[in-house]
């Protein structure tokens, strides 16, 4: 998120503003200490100009492999799930 925010000129307090947190937790989520929250993707795609339907998906994508990645079938169950969508 540090290179978005410095392309686009923005102090650390204005980004922290318009996603409802504050400094120490952006600069925590810049440096990797901590994941951006559901709740922030929609602000952050309204302040960068990014698409929110392919950053939901990645979002989802990395919360899943976060809680589940290391489960012996994971990759199997994704695969059904994937084999089974209807989407």
């Amino acid at each position: 998120m540090f290179e978005l925010r410095d392309n686009a000129g923005l102090s650390q307090k204005i980004v922290a503003q318009k996603l409802g947190i504050d400094i120490s937790m952006l600069s925590k989520i810049e440096h990797g200490e901590r994941h951006i929250q559901g709740h922030m993707l929609r602000p952050l795609c309204d302040l960068f100009g990014l698409n929110y339907k392919e950053l939901q998906i990645q979002y989802l994508n990395q919360k899943i492999e976060d809680e589940f990645g290391d489960q012996p079938f994971f990759k199997e169950v994704i695969s059904r799930m994937t084999d089974n969508s209807t989407i």
